[in-house]
């Protein structure tokens, strides 16, 4: 890989203690981690995401020591008896402020995993990290995201800046190979206005409350995601009660459990080829006894015991 893409040094502690890499391998997952995107100005409440993706790496290796052993949600180890191969490719040298540097390396860096036929998982970062991580999937020819938020992320702009943790779903909606757009688990209020939520129902995005999920179901909500294309699955921290993942920007009450998200995952992930997922708004500052870093990680490993276990994956 590109000394530009990651960081000169490797991680002290990767995911789960599974190998590192500095390149993507065909055929595995890449998990890397993206700490700063894009920051309005000079302001600083985008939160301390900057030790975010090792935070998540320490917590969950903590309560996973040994990987091969059985892991119950599963009904057998992890990754299913080496089914899968994980690498870890580090942190992308990303700074608060430099938007454009920033974007540069995150989405050449989803480029090359994705060019080496690897399947991408980012670690973020505020939810601007998603901006160019999506740009990336452009090979794509019908992309369907599952954005997994509390928030509705439609914002044209904040100020003079449209690359933004506010704008993400907007921007995502202008790619011409995004074909569908899920955005489930909105509540209360947030930076959406009378003309953000107009907009996404024009484009033709499909908006569901936490009330409407849990009434619907996950499996329900699954099934309304086409099927002809790549699902792109994009979570911010947020969407979790705050119970949960008290480590985030924006406190909100009467958000998605941990069960009823895994549930959403596993509906979503039968049957349908991922092309990527992405994790954000991870604010190590507000955690408490690492617990939203520990949910953070056991969500991108709900990610890979479903990958392990999809057709074809057994040598």
């Amino acid at each position: 890989m590109d000394p530009t893409f990651l960081a000169a040094n490797p991680v002290a502690q990767t995911f789960l203690g599974l190998p590192s890499s500095d390149k993507a391998i065909a055929g595995s997952v890449s998990i890397v981690g993206a700490a700063h995107g894009t920051a309005y100005g000079d302001r600083e409440h985008e939160g301390d995401g900057r030790q975010g993706p090792d935070a998540v790496r320490r917590a969950i290796t903590a309560a996973s020591i040994q990987v091969d052993h059985w892991d119950f949600d599963f009904d057998g180890p992890l990754l299913d008896g080496g089914a899968l191969n994980v690498y870890d490719l580090g942190n992308l040298q990303t700074f608060h402020g430099a938007n454009a540097d920033n974007r540069r390396v995150i989405e050449a860096a989803t480029r090359h995993v994705r060019g080496c036929g690897a399947t991408s998982v980012l670690i973020g970062g505020d939810d601007s990290v998603a901006i160019p991580f999506m740009r990336a999937f452009d090979d794509v020819k019908a992309l369907h995201i599952l954005q997994i938020d509390a928030h509705l992320d439609w914002r044209d702009s904040i100020g003079d800046e449209a690359l933004g943790y506010s704008s993400t779903m907007r921007r995502a909606a202008e790619l011409p190979f995004v074909r569908s757009m899920t955005q489930v688990g909105l509540r209360a209020a947030g930076s959406a206005r009378r003309e953000e939520v107009e907009a996404a129902r024009a484009w033709g995005s499909h908006l569901v409350t936490v009330r409407q999920a849990r009434s619907q179901g996950m499996a329900e909500i699954a099934k309304s995601i086409p099927r002809d294309g790549e699902i792109l699955i994009h979570i911010d921290c947020d969407a979790l009660d705050p119970s949960f993942c008290p480590g985030v920007n924006a406190l909100s009450p009467g958000g998605l459990t941990f069960d009823e998200v895994t549930a959403l995952l596993a509906a979503t992930l039968q049957n349908r080829r991922l092309a990527g997922f992405s994790i954000v708004e991870f604010n190590p500052a507000g955690d408490i006894n690492d617990m939203t870093a520990t949910v953070v990680g056991r969500l991108v490993c709900h990610v890979l015991g479903h990958l392990a276990r999809q057709p074809g994956r057994h040598p």
